[in-house]
């Protein structure tokens, strides 16, 4: 057990941001749902989530005015969060070719803010919600999810998506798919859902067509995790002083081996992410931090 723990710690601080979010999302999720099952069993009270998920009601958003943040990294249904983790994984993996990954995070939060203001206003100005106000919450990574998808859709709406059973499709109708269903979906079982994927949608698009136009909306983002990380504790306490040890020693030759292949996968797979990028719109069209981890994994390979 305790080497299962470890391996998904070395897994964790190996991988890259999209496998550090899915990694968040599924270690809360098993969080919430082994503390829900305790609580149900102890016949305590189990209302206590809702304060982490968004309240259509204003009134309770001012005294919660954190979940705006804290709701979109979470879910309760096993079938909602497989769906979106799925998703999470294919349309992270499609936005990396187009961007990096601090830019993922930002994408990831405006979109889950620009979700939760959709869905505050639709609740509020929408006369129809109005009688549902009190007793609605949201929460989910869908709305992040959906600025992700269209954050690629508006950087190179006409580059081609392979699909399984599909084919080929231009991003520009994929992304229309998915817009088509969350508008229908706004007289379904869950509007409060569709609201909040329409605004991760526009936010997500509007990121794309800006970054196209030479403007980063990422850049207030990811100032703040640059400093998060220059500033972290381990990182300030090793700042003036490292040392490199190989602790191989304490490996047995099946873990060296399996450690020298994920790193090996995971840098081919990085490889293959920027070639792709260079076949679709051009060497040009690479970032600075893309085009410096292609010579450097290439000076590698030598």
């Amino acid at each position: 057990m305790n080497r299962f723990f470890n391996d998904i710690k070395e897994s964790f601080k190996e991988g890259n941001f999209l496998t550090r979010l899915i990694y968040i999302n599924i270690g809360l999720f098993v969080v919430l749902k082994l503390t829900h099952l305790v609580f149900t069993y102890m016949d305590m009270p189990t209302d206590w989530l809702d304060w982490a998920k968004v309240p259509a009601s204003l009134p309770k958003l001012v005294d919660q005015p954190w979940s705006v943040l804290t709701y979109m990294f979470l879910h309760t249904d096993f079938i909602h969060a497989i769906f979106n983790l799925i998703a999470l994984y294919y349309l992270g993996r499609l936005f990396l070719f187009y961007y990096n990954q601090k830019q993922l995070i930002a994408v990831y939060l405006w979109g889950g803010l620009a979700g939760a203001f959709f869905y505050l206003a639709g609740f509020n100005l929408i006369p129809y919600f109005k009688s549902y106000i009190e007793t609605n919450y949201l929460l989910g990574a869908s709305a992040s999810i959906m600025a992700i998808l269209f954050a690629s859709v508006g950087y190179a709406p006409n580059n081609p998506v392979r699909l399984a059973l599909i084919g080929e499709v231009k991003l520009k109708y994929l992304g229309f798919i998915f817009l088509t269903i969350d508008i229908l979906g706004l007289n379904s079982l869950n509007p409060g859902g569709a609201l909040s994927h329409l605004g991760g949608a526009c936010m997500g698009f509007l990121f794309g067509a800006c970054y196209q136009n030479g403007h980063d909306l990422s850049k207030p983002i990811t100032a703040i995790i640059d400093w998060i990380v220059n500033n972290w504790p381990t990182n300030k306490k090793h700042k003036k002083f490292k040392v490199k040890v190989n602790d191989s020693r304490n490996m047995s030759d099946a873990q060296w081996n399996r450690q020298q292949k994920e790193r090996e996968k995971i840098r081919q797979e990085r490889i293959d992410q920027i070639l792709e990028k260079i076949k679709k719109s051009g060497y040009q069209n690479l970032t600075a931090e893309e085009k410096k981890s292609l010579f450097d994994l290439s000076k590698k390979e030598e």
